[in-house]
C-alpha cells in the first residue's frame, strides 16, 4: 500500500501494541529475568523493536522459538526446546515463556516442556497473543503470573515503606517518571521499596508484601497486581488518579497521605507552594502578552491512567479548553470522566478521525498513530505514548509531578506562542 494513502486505521493496526508486547515489556522490566517469545519472528521483532527504545540490550536476554508453519500443523515442541537449551546449562533467575497467537492455538503445555527439557529455575508460562487484549492486558497477566510463582504468602509480620504498582520503561517517558514519583514520595519521608515492573530485582519480589501501602500508578497495569497482593498477602492498596499538574500532584500526595501518614509531608506540601507561586509569575508574564492559553477542541488519546489524569490536569489547570475528548476507557471510580466534554472508546478510530480532521486551533495529546492527521498549522500535538517516530525526548524530565508539570506547560505555551508567531508574519507577508 502507497504510504502517501494510508488511514488512521492503517496506522493503529500498524503500530500500536498487543497483549505479547505488553507482556514482555513487564518481563523485560525484572532484572534477571529471560524471555523467550514462543511465536513467529516477526512477532517477536514487533516486540523487541518496542521493548528496546527503553531497553537497548533487550535482545541478549529475549529470544524467539520462530515458528513458521510447520509448527502450527504439527506443534511446537521441537522449536520450543531449541530455544530452551541455553537457558539448561545457564539457568536465569526467572524464565518467562510468551506465547503469540498461533503458538497460543497449537494448545502445547509450555511448562512442563521446559521441566522436561531439564530447565530448574523457575519458569512462568502465559499465553498473551493479540486475541488476549491490548498492551496493558499483556502487563497485567504477566504481572499476575509471576506473583502466582515468586510471591509467598505472608501475613503479620513487620512492614514499612511503599512500593508503586504499574510502572514500566515501556511507557513512553516512564522511566522518568518512576523517579519523579520516588523523588517526590522520599522528599515526604516514606521509604519507596520497590517500583513493581520497572528495573526490580527477581530477588525483591516477596518484598513487595512487606510494605505498609502499594500504590498503584496506572490502574491499566498495576491494578490486578494489587489486588493480588492484597488479598494474598492483605497489603492494602490505593490506586488514585495519576500525578499530572501541580493540582494534580498535590491531590495524588494527600490521597498517600490520608492512607499512610508521612514523617515529612510538611516538606513536600512546601514544595509544591513554592513551584505554584513561582510559575504563576512567570505564566502571567506571558498571558500579559499573549492572552490565555485557549484551545477549541482538545483530543487525548493515550493509555486510560495517563489520558484521564492529563484530561484533569488540562482542563483544570493548564489551559481553557472548549471541547475537550478523550480516547480511553473510563476508570473504575470514572471521576475524572465528568472533565471530559466526550468520551469515546480507544477502537473508535472514526470519531478520532473526525476530530482531527475538524480540528482548527486544537491541541493532539496522543501518539503517532494520530499525528498522521495532525496539521501542525492546525493543532499543537504532544507525543506521551508510544508509538513516536516524529519527535525526539532524550531527556530525563517527566511528565508526571512537579517537574513533569513544568515540562508539559513549558511544551503548550511555548509551541502555542510559536504558532501564533507563524500566523502574525504569515498574515505579514500575505
Amino acid at each position: 500500500m502507497d504510504e502517501e494513502f494510508l488511514s488512521f486505521d492503517d496506522m493503529s493496526v500498524w503500530m500500536e501494541s498487543c497483549a505479547l508486547t505488553g507482556a514482555a515489556a513487564f518481563f523485560a522490566g525484572l532484572r534477571g529475568c529471560a524471555v523467550i517469545v514462543n511465536g513467529p519472528l516477526w512477532c517477536y521483532l514487533f516486540t523487541q523493536r518496542h521493548i528496546e527504545q527503553s531497553q537497548s540490550d533487550i535482545s541478549h536476554r529475549m529470544k524467539c522459538t520462530q515458528l513458521d508453519n510447520d509448527a502450527i500443523v504439527f506443534g511446537a515442541e521441537a522449536y520450543l526446546r531449541e530455544a530452551l537449551q541455553p537457558h539448561i546449562e545457564q539457568p536465569p533467575a526467572l524464565l518467562a515463556v510468551i506465547s503469540g497467537s498461533s503458538a497460543s492455538l497449537i494448545g502445547d503445555d509450555v511448562g512442563a516442556i521446559a521441566r522436561a527439557a531439564g530447565v530448574t529455575c523457575p519458569v512462568v508460562a502465559i499465553d498473551s497473543g493479540g486475541l488476549i487484549g491490548s498492551f496493558a492486558d499483556g502487563w497485567a497477566r504477566a504481572s499476575c503470573a509471576t506473583l502466582d510463582v515468586l510471591l509467598r504468602e505472608t501475613r503479620g509480620e513487620v512492614r514499612r515503606g511503599v512500593n508503586l504498582i504499574g510502572m514500566t520503561s515501556s511507557y513512553y517517558n516512564g522511566e522518568n517518571d518512576a523517579r519523579e514519583l520516588v523523588r517526590l514520595l522520599t522528599g515526604a519521608g516514606y521509604e519507596v521499596r520497590h517500583v513493581f515492573g520497572c528495573d526490580m530485582p527477581l530477588a525483591s519480589i516477596d518484598d513487595l508484601a512487606q510494605a505498609e501501602l502499594n500504590i498503584v500508578v496506572h490502574d491499566e497495569l498495576g491494578l490486578p497486581a494489587a489486588k493480588y497482593i492484597e488479598e494474598r498477602c492483605g497489603t492494602p492498596y490505593i490506586a488514585p488518579l495519576p500525578p499530572y499538574g501541580r493540582a494534580g500532584t498535590r491531590r495524588w500526595l494527600a490521597a498517600i497521605f490520608a492512607a499512610l501518614p508521612p514523617t515529612r509531608g510538611e516538606d513536600a506540601v512546601a514544595e509544591i507552594a513554592a513551584a505554584e507561586r513561582r510559575d504563576f509569575l512567570r505564566i502571567n508574564d506571558l498571558k500579559n502578552t499573549w492572552g490565555e492559553l485557549l484551545f477549541d477542541t482538545a483530543l487525548i488519546r493515550t493509555p486510560r491512567s495517563t489520558a484521564w489524569g492529563l484530561a484533569e490536569a488540562l482542563r483544570t489547570e493548564w489551559a481553557d479548553v472548549r471541547h475537550l475528548a478523550v480516547a480511553a476507557q473510563l476508570r473504575e471510580d470514572a471521576a475524572a470522566a465528568q472533565i471530559a466534554d466526550e468520551q469515546l472508546s480507544e477502537t473508535d478510530t472514526a470519531r478520532a478521525q473526525e476530530l482531527l480532521t475538524a480540528m482548527e486551533r486544537g491541541l493532539l495529546i496522543g501518539s503517532s498513530s494520530e499525528s498522521v492527521l495532525a496539521d501542525p498549522h492546525r493543532m499543537l500535538y504532544i507525543p506521551v505514548a508510544y508509538p513516536v517516530v516524529d519527535r525526539l525526548h532524550i531527556s530525563d524530565q517527566p511528565f508526571m509531578g512537579l517537574r513533569g508539570a513544568r515540562h508539559i506547560e513549558d511544551t503548550l505555551w511555548n509551541g502555542s506562542v510559536l504558532r501564533r508567531e507563524l500566523s502574525v508574519r504569515a498574515g505579514l507577508h500575505g
